[in-house]
């Protein structure tokens, strides 16, 4: 498992809420603090835009789905999802940290190779901007590397705000990225970092080689299963294979691996026991560290909420996550630092004299 403090004998929880759900609750907010209760370790907004769905006649952005419902469900956690294919990671970055500032850490993000919502076939060429880049693992990668470096480049310890010497910042800290690869970026970000040091970090993988590849980058995986019977068993235990082999850069600490948690697509009119039974299966597997529970076509996320989660939680296949920030229910630590020797942005502050 990802981490010693994970339990034997029960996993993590996740929802997974497409564009039509975001939608129904911005304009009803009402329900939307009964996801308080779940006890899920982080609800993904917008996962429709990543897991291949096709597009719904109603979204919102993800980002501002969550800042949105994270003010009436003060106790969830929220990952947005998103791609290259639409979104520079200079913005995603700022977005996701001043989502991670407005939360008090409750926050991260999820991402995919592609935007089922954008046109067109290369990265960032969604926006109509540029040529773009190519779509793919290699390109979501750089990606993550990216945002990770920017969420670094201000740190908030120095922000002293010192009264005696006249220095808010210790702007010396303030640092450039200088990134290079699909996407080249100089920094630093215009946001300082985040309560819990940087968002959550999170990718939507749906092959091995993307498992592969975001155990290199990431905080956590979530593997894509399109069968809520999930006939694919071998494909947890490969991807499970994937990140255990996959030389981390994320965590400062040695002998960590991203969490992985397994998709369950929960049908509309599904058969109660059937999907328990699937969860329990997909629960039990070596390495897996949670499931996302995916509202399927015709799903009514009121009756999985109320019904097929406490229902889990009886059974004891899955626990509550609890903590001020996602990190902490997650029991992530902070990141790696990527910037040690980066040049700063701007020279050490002179003390000045009191007016």
């Amino acid at each position: 498992m990802g981490d010693s403090t994970t339990t034997e004998t029960s996993t993590y929880l996740a929802i997974g809420l497409g564009g039509d759900h975001l939608a129904a609750l911005i304009a009803d907010p009402g329900p939307a603090s009964r996801l308080d209760g779940t006890g899920a370790a982080f609800v993904v907004a917008g996962i429709d835009r990543i897991d291949g769905s096709a597009p719904a006649g109603v979204t919102v952005e993800p980002t501002v789905a969550a800042a949105f419902l994270a003010t009436h469900a003060p106790g969830t956690a929220f990952l947005a999802a998103a791609a290259p294919h639409r979104d520079h990671p200079y913005n995603l970055a700022r977005r996701v940290a001043s989502l991670d500032h407005l939360s008090g850490g409750r926050s991260g993000l999820i991402l995919g190779v592609r935007d089922g919502y954008a046109p067109g076939d290369t990265a960032w060429g969604g926006a109509g901007l540029t040529d773009g880049a190519p779509l793919g693992v290699g390109t979501t990668r750089d990606v993550a590397v990216a945002v990770q470096k920017l969420w670094q480049s201000w740190p908030q310890e120095s922000i002293v705000a010192d009264r005696e010497s006249r220095i808010f910042a210790r702007a010396e800290q303030i640092a450039h990225v200088d990134h290079r690869g699909v996407f080249d970026i100089a920094g630093p970000l215009t946001v300082p970092s985040t309560a819990q040091g940087s968002p959550v970090l999170a990718w939507y993988a749906d092959s091995v080689p993307a498992v592969a590849a975001a155990g290199e980058v990431a905080d956590l995986v979530v593997l894509a299963s399109d069968d809520p019977d999930l006939p694919g068993q071998d494909l947890i235990g490969q991807a499970v294979g994937a990140l255990d082999a996959a030389p981390s850069s994320r965590f400062a600490e040695d002998g960590r691996r991203p969490l992985l948690f397994v998709q369950v697509t929960v049908p509309g009119g599904h058969d109660a026991a059937a999907l328990v039974a699937a969860v329990e299966s997909a629960a039990a597997r070596e390495g897996v560290d949670g499931i996302l529970l995916r509202p399927g076509v015709g799903a009514d996320v009121a009756e999985i909420v109320d019904g097929l989660v406490p229902r889990l939680a009886d059974l004891g296949v899955v626990r509550a996550a609890d903590g001020p920030t996602l990190r902490d229910r997650l029991a992530l630590p902070k990141p790696a630092r990527l910037l040690a020797g980066a040049r700063p942005v701007f020279p050490a502050p002179e003390p000045q004299p009191a007016l």
